[in-house]
């Protein structure tokens, strides 16, 4: 298996360190918007994503994430934005994979809050600033469990955690909320917490990791047909090939080529409507889920044009034949004789 088989996008829930021990493979940043779009063209085995933005910066979007699962690339979610994810999406094939994911698929967790945390930016490595309340949770549970807070203890202290906004939720802040504590009782506590911190989103982190390095030794997803909104598309094709595309836009002839491409992209639409298919090579450039539109590949268009053109009578009535297309073309381009 090669790095490059797995993307997987982390940020505060796993120390990189930690995560490269545990599978090799290609680590960006917490998901944005547009981020799952611009890794598709490299056609990874598997995208993992754990850690996203959110709040100020566009989150990671559920067409990418589904235009992934129709390319045919293994999609896990866990943990953080990747729990979240995988709640809304697993009815469509991204898999949910840990406690937290687990939670939030079955209904048992529904606030998008429980994971978030502040941290900082890619200088400090993501180090994370405050405590998600799914580790407040599962901390508090094994304090209770190991009898350092009673049952009740702990429940209060979870429902305190649930009343403070997550980016003033830190040990110290919790344990000095606690009513009729002495300070030697809050110092004690404090202590143990910080001490035997029980990291849920860490664990479900590094069990994803580890269910990528088995999905990326299997075969690929079975690729589907997924019709996207223009919109989406348009989206998917300025985040995955920007550069490209600007470069193209400049061209003294754009105009003539988005023109031309046009008319291939109608005359392919109306040949699926009414009906018709044909067989691509799955070798073939351009193969399916990697197109402009995942609904056509580059390769279909082609043969569905040449499909319309060879026969003009099955969509318009009595309509042109070849030799009429011949003379419109060459008296539009100049080539007709002049007498």
């Amino acid at each position: 298996m090669s790095a490059r088989d797995v993307v997987v996008f982390l940020g505060p829930t796993l120390p990189l360190a930690t995560a490269r021990k545990t599978l090799r493979a290609r680590y960006l940043p917490p998901a944005r918007q547009g981020d799952v779009f611009r890794v598709l063209p490299s056609r990874p085995k598997v995208i993992v994503l754990i850690d996203g933005v959110f709040e100020a910066v566009p989150s990671v979007w559920h067409h990418e994430l589904r235009a992934a699962l129709a390319s045919g690339v293994h999609v896990i979610g866990a943990s953080s934005m990747g729990a979240l994810r995988a709640a809304e999406l697993h009815g469509e094939g991204l898999l949910p994979v840990g406690r937290i994911a687990g939670d939030y698929v079955s209904g048992a967790r529904t606030d998008d809050a429980d994971v978030v945390l502040l941290h900082g930016d890619a200088d400090s490595k993501y180090q994370a600033l405050t405590v998600p309340l799914v580790n407040v949770e599962a901390t508090l549970a094994e304090a209770a469990r190991r009898r350092v807070l009673t049952r009740r203890e702990a429940s209060a202290f979870v429902e305190r955690a649930r009343g403070v906004f997550y980016k003033q939720r830190t040990w110290r802040a919790l344990v000095h909320a606690a009513p009729k504590w002495s300070e030697a009782r809050r110092a004690e506590v404090l202590v143990w917490l910080r001490s035997n911190v029980v990291d849920q989103k860490a664990r479900d982190a590094v069990q994803a990791l580890q269910a990528a390095a088995t999905l990326a030794r299997r075969p690929p997803r079975a690729a589907r047909v997924v019709a996207f909104s223009s919109f989406v598309r348009r989206r998917r094709l300025m985040d995955a090939h920007g550069e490209t595309m600007r470069a193209l836009e400049a061209l003294p002839d754009a105009d003539a080529l988005a023109k031309q491409g046009l008319r291939r992209l109608l005359l392919a639409s109306f040949a699926k409507a009414a009906g018709l298919t044909v067989e691509v090579p799955s070798s073939t450039p351009g193969q399916r889920g990697v197109a402009v539109d995942d609904a056509l590949a580059d390769a279909e268009v082609a043969a569905l044009e040449a499909l319309v053109l060879s026969a003009p009578e099955r969509f318009v009535p009595d309509g042109p034949g070849w030799f009429e297309g011949l003379a419109l073309e060459a008296r539009l381009t100049g080539r007709w004789p002049r007498r």
